[in-house]
């Protein structure tokens, strides 16, 4: 019976692979988001095989927008996080 539970409590090691598995598996899923957005927004020739320099400005300017973005919102998360850390702190202080 002890055996048992010591192979279902999972490693450290086995609890980061899987975290960074799907951190992975999240990292994927917005590229080919973003990809997908930015090419149905941006690419429109389909008759050459080569990429028109209006649709790589738009592809461009889209993931840039994409990043700003990104970027802003883990700003704004971090800012969050601090000011909740902060109220928590203060209310285990004046308790």
């Amino acid at each position: 019976m002890a055996a048992q539970q010591q192979q279902a409590a999972p490693s450290p090691l086995h609890v980061d692979t899987m975290s960074s598995g799907s951190q992975f598996r999240e990292f994927l899923s917005q590229y080919n988001k973003i990809t997908e957005q930015c090419f149905m927004a941006c690419i429109h020739d389909f008759t050459s095989r080569r990429i028109i320099s209006a649709e790589n400005s738009c592809a461009l300017n889209c993931l840039e927008k994409y990043m700003k973005m990104t970027n802003r919102i883990s700003l704004r998360f971090q800012e969050h996080q601090l000011i909740a850390n902060d109220a928590l702190a203060a209310a285990h202080k004046s308790s």
